[in-house]
């Protein structure tokens, strides 16, 4: 009996544990949450869009750094930090394709591909 209830705790812990992590990186960006959304079953992946800027940074290599709002296709914003393989153009819409704050890809759209509400909020 005390093995049972060991291991109902346990599940108990780990599964608000994930939880908690999912909610404290709702609103988060930046390599800690990405990987823990990457990691957490209970984040759901799904699609993001923005609209291209100015890097945020630009390492040596050559890699930019942008951190940025992004919205998906019921209007729902946050902030997502992603890198391009070189400076990305500007003023173009990107589909992102994310777990969270993990950015997995992205690729370029056309304005009349970016859902409307999402449309709204990035401009």
């Amino acid at each position: 009996m005390k093995v049972v209830k060991f291991f109902v705790g346990i599940i108990l812990i780990g599964g608000l544990s994930l939880f908690g992590l999912k909610m404290y990186t709702a609103n988060q960006h930046g390599e800690f949450a990405g990987i823990a959304d990457q990691l957490n079953p209970l984040v759901t992946e799904g699609e993001v869009y923005v609209k291209t800027k100015k890097p945020d940074s630009v390492n040596s290599y050559g890699t930019a750094t942008y951190v940025q709002e992004a919205a998906d296709e019921n209007g729902k914003k946050r902030i997502v930090e992603f890198n391009g393989l070189g400076v990305l153009k500007e003023e173009r819409y990107l589909k992102l394709k994310n777990k969270g704050a993990h950015v997995e890809t992205y690729e370029e759209v056309e304005k009349s591909k970016v859902p409307e509400k999402a449309l709204a909020l990035i401009g």
